[in-house]
């Protein structure tokens, strides 16, 4: 794999975790940062619009956006709630793959645990 390539996956892993991050801790956010990742991260704004939209400059955007990341990073760091969510799925996904050399009554048990 090129360099190019391995930018471009590590840019959409971390806008990947960017969108998982703003779903689990958005509303741990103020509210213009919240409305900057919104625009920026869930609807693909470019800074210009976002800050048209928002009443300040594309830096203000792109600080707004760099503070969000940070404190949803901080989240993370403390509660582990998007990491939970990617084990838990990780396990729901072995199980679907190992599915025929399950017992089905656990299979479907442990599914209902995995599912709350």
């Amino acid at each position: 794999m090129g360099v190019a390539a391995l930018a471009e996956k590590d840019s959409l892993n971390q806008r990947v975790r960017d969108v998982l991050l703003f779903d689990t801790y958005g509303q741990r956010l103020t509210e213009k940062q919240r409305m900057a990742c919104d625009m920026i991260l869930m609807r693909d704004f470019s800074l210009a619009e976002a800050a048209e939209s928002l009443g300040v400059s594309r830096q203000g955007v792109h600080d707004l956006v760099a503070r969000a990341r940070e404190h949803m990073e901080d989240c993370e760091s403390s509660f582990g709630l998007v990491s939970m969510r990617n084990r838990l799925e990780a396990m729901r996904r072995a199980l679907d793959e190992n599915k025929s050399r399950l017992p089905e009554d656990f299979y479907r048990d442990f599914m209902k645990l995995l599912e709350g």
